[in-house]
């Protein structure tokens, strides 16, 4: 998958779960298209510290959704991953 599936895919999830601001992931996936060391930028640094993407966690009815949460913490481990290699393909 690319970066930018992986941030339409996060925002399917998140858009599902009611999360409100699920349509952040469409944008970046489009800003990868156009400018990508911009977004790249953006979504490494949406991992780091507190209140980070890292720390999202979905609920459904008040609970937590726990398939969904793992849902989310393949995709997001997978989309850092890949932004990372991409980092390094441009350094090089």
């Amino acid at each position: 998958m690319t970066i930018k599936d992986y941030c339409l895919q996060i925002s399917k999830l998140l858009e599902k779960a009611d999360y409100e601001k699920s349509k952040v992931f469409i944008q970046l996936g489009n800003l990868y298209v156009t400018h990508k060391e911009e977004a790249l930028s953006i979504i490494k640094k949406m991992y780091g510290g507190m209140g980070s993407f890292n720390d999202l966690v979905l609920y459904k009815d008040g609970k937590v959704d726990i398939e969904a949460n793992e849902k989310l913490s393949v995709l997001r481990e997978d989309l850092y991953k890949a932004v990372l290699s991409e980092i390094i393909k441009l350094r090089c």
